[in-house]
């Protein structure tokens, strides 16, 4: 379900017009086929009194390709690849069936859809909101049956200039959370097969 619901985030508004908003999208999305860019993940955990942060380069190719390279403080690597997901940590590589880390797979179908323009087969798996202050768009995702035992919340930051991501916020069942910010985005770049490669 897609509604114009107001998020609790200060300076939101509801939208006026949902359908211009998701022809926009469809637009802007239909002319991205990849996407680089610098991101920052900080890690809010209840139970530690310091967050913890990441850096690294966000890749994407559409329609369901994605790599986070982490590269600070330590090298890690998560590449999505299609039903794929790999790890590289600590010199040891793991392949596994996205079906098996559920939480990854919903948060590659959101991106996925935020990216490709589609937000709309997303709503029977999700009760979605959007709303708008000068500068984003903010999409707020309510997961619906099982993916709520693992999966609170998840609110994805558009720019209103191009309606790429900005800012990805994920939130647990115990109200720990990882943000994602997203800079120096660079729209259609030239990426190696080799940064989506699963082996």
């Amino acid at each position: 379900m897609l509604s114009l619901s107001v998020k609790a985030q200060t300076g939101f508004k509801p939208l006026t017009s949902l359908d211009r908003f998701k022809a926009d999208l469809q637009t802007e999305s239909a002319a991205l086929t990849s996407l680089e860019s610098s991101f920052t993940q900080t890690k809010y955990i209840n139970l530690l009194s310091e967050k913890i942060v990441s850096t690294g380069v966000f890749y994407y190719g559409k329609p369901d390709k994605i790599c986070l390279d982490y590269q600070k403080p330590v090298k890690y690597l998560i590449v999505i690849n299609g039903d794929k997901i790999r790890v590289d940590s600590d010199g040891k590589t793991n392949t596994y069936d996205l079906g098996r880390n559920k939480m990854m797979a919903q948060i590659n179908v959101l991106i996925a859809a935020c990216m490709t323009g589609d937000i709309d087969r997303l709503s029977s798996a999700y009760t979605l909101s959007v709303s708008e202050n000068d500068r984003q768009y903010l999409v707020g995702v309510l997961p619906s049956g099982s993916a709520k035992s693992y999966l609170k919340s998840i609110d994805i930051y558009l720019d209103k200039k191009d309606f790429s991501v900005q800012k990805l916020k994920i939130t647990e069942p115990s109200d720990d959370y990882t943000e994602y910010e997203f800079t120096a985005k660079k729209k259609n770049p030239l990426i190696p097969d080799a940064k989506f490669s699963i082996k």
